[in-house]
Order: structure tokens, then sequence, then C-alpha cells
């Protein structure tokens, strides 16, 4: 299993050429840059990175055909490919808070989900390449330029549905904050689905994305985890009944604003909502400790691994050269 970072699209092109190149040199696979309402564009913000290093895969998380119509996704990707070349990917996915901003209706998720990877991924290995959708349409796409080893196109996906459509369209998922529990599930189901499909499991990649805290100071970490814990899968049903009682989840969901408000607050409390529960969550749902104690850190990704997961996605809000030297120096040695 190895390691894929996420990093703050707020960051520079510097800052993520810099770091990238510190990720490189500790064996990290893979550096994401989200893509936020108030960020920078990904696509660009990684340009320079792709372009400064030689190893590393570099790609935006998550694009969302809501917001930027498949074409211009596959453009887009393809032109970030030949900058590196051969080493971009992308997520493509229905969510976000960039959809919820804009008012975008979401309906029929799965078909836009799936149409969108299914222009993307003909733009990339079809040429000439047409497409009559029922959502999006596209004809006689045939660029000449293209010159680079494809780029790799992941679906995000936790849920039925969706690993079933990622299965027969994409190269591999990205999960998000599921438990070893979970990922063993959705991975076992995509991988009867892939033989459904004819396809080669052994080809699929299962990436699971996780919040990473592990800071020299444990209150620190244990802050910034709390803070940002409305951002994780804090308000998922069918994962917060793993570890947490119906009466709990429900005082979740009578103080989902000020849980969200905390991030913006610098805070790490709701009043009216017991800090046991916000606890409980940092400990299930994010990746939190101090830098001498980190054991529990290593061997949920360890289960994770067990689970089949091909791929981790750590996203690291603070301290981030910290956490790369980290990583490459306890975590990657440890998943062999």
């Amino acid at each position: 299993m190895e390691i894929d970072l996420v990093l703050d699209s707020h960051l520079t092109p510097a800052e993520l050429a810099e770091l990238g190149q510190l990720a490189e040199a500790n064996g990290i696979r893979a550096i994401w840059c989200a893509s936020y309402l108030d960020g920078r564009d990904p696509f660009s913000n990684l340009a320079k990175l792709a372009e400064v290093t030689s190893r590393i895969c570099v790609g935006p998380i998550a694009l969302s055909p809501y917001e930027l119509h498949p074409f211009r996704i596959a453009m887009n990707l393809l032109t970030l490919n030949e900058i590196c070349p051969g080493r971009a990917q992308a997520i493509i996915g229905g969510g976000g808070e960039v959809t919820m901003a804009l008012e975008i209706d979401r309906s029929r998720r799965v078909r836009a989900v799936r149409e969108a990877i299914d222009i993307v991924m003909g733009c990339i290995h079809q040429r000439p390449f047409s497409y009559q959708g029922e959502l999006y349409q596209i004809n006689d796409y045939d660029p000449q330029w293209v010159t680079a080893p494809p780029p790799t196109v992941y679906a995000a996906a936790n849920r039925p549905q969706m690993l079933k459509m990622s299965a027969r369209a994409s190269d591999g998922i990205m999960m998000s904050d599921l438990s070893p529990a979970l990922a063993t599930e959705a991975i076992g189901a995509v991988r009867g689905h892939l033989a459904d499909f004819a396809r080669d499991p052994g080809a699929f990649r299962f990436n699971n994305f996780m919040a990473w805290y592990v800071y020299d100071d444990l209150a620190e970490a244990r802050h910034e985890a709390k803070r940002w814990i409305g951002f994780r899968a804090l308000f998922r049903e069918y994962m917060m009944s793993e570890f947490m009682s119906p009466e709990d989840f429900q005082l979740i969901l009578d103080h989902v604003p000020q849980i969200y408000a905390m991030a913006a607050q610098d805070a790490d409390s709701v009043a009216g909502l017991p800090d046991r529960i916000l606890d409980d969550c940092v400990d299930r749902l994010t990746l939190t400790a101090a830098t001498d104690d980190m054991d529990h850190v290593l061997e949920h990704l360890l289960e994770l691994k067990a689970a089949g997961c091909t791929e981790i996605s750590l996203e690291l809000k603070k301290h981030q050269a910290h956490g790369i030297r980290l990583i490459g120096e306890r975590v990657i040695p440890a998943l062999q």
C-alpha cells in the first residue's frame, strides 16, 4: 500500500512545488491538490510541481461535472499530463462544497459522474472520440498534441451505486473516511463488479482518503482534528452507526451549522454538544496522535492495507513538511 498526500489549494504553486519535491524524496506516490470554493484552480496550481518533479503523480481532488464540463476536465487533465509527462491523475465525483455553494441541482448524480468518466476516459483513450449521453455530449474530439502515456482517472465512491458504476468505468476509486470494516465491504463489492464486467481487479486502484493530524504537540493535533471534523464523514449515518448511538448521532445532526463553523472560528467545541462526542469522532474518523505515540495510527493503516487498499491519501492541514518527513521515515517503511 502506497501513500498519497492531499494538500490545500490555498498553497501557492511555489509552495506546492517545494512540498512536492520533498514528498518525492520521501517516497510519497502522489500529490493531490484539493479543489475548494475559495482556493486556487488545482490544475494550474499543480503545473509547477508537475514540471519540477520526475516520479511523483499529481492531480486534482475532486472534480465535479456539475461545475466543470467533462470535456474541460479531460482537456485540463491531458494538458497537465503532458507537463509531467504521464504522471497526471484526477478524481471525479458528484459532491463537494462548490456545488453546494453554487446551489446546483445534483439530481441523477450517479448518471452525471458516470457520463463524466465515460467522456474523460474516451478523450484519453480514443481518437477521434464522440459521445452522446443523456446529460453530456461531445463530437469528434481529436487532439493531435497528446504524446504522454495516459493519465489515471478515479471515481469518488463510497456507496453501492457509485461503487458499481466506478467498477465499470474508471481506473480506480477514491473512498472517503471509510473504516477498515467498511473499506473491506466496499472493496469486496467492487471486485465482484469488476469480475462481472470482465475487468482485471489486479489493475484497479483502491484509495481511501483520511485526515492526518500527527503533530509533536498532541493538544494542537486534537484541536485541529476537532476544528475540521465537520468536513469528514460526520453526517453519514451508515458510517457513524459503527461506533455511535442513535441519540448521540441525533445530537450531531442538531448542531450541523455550529460544527461546520468551528473551522472558520478556530474552535474545537460546540455549545450543547458534549466534548466526548467530538473526541470519539476524532478517534474513529481521523489519524490523530502525538509524534512520539503513533502506534495506533500505524495499526489503523495496516488494517486498511489488509482490507485491500492499494493507496491511502492523507490530508495534511498544518506542519506539512514535518508530516512528509514523518511519513517517509515512519509510515512508509511500516507498510512495506
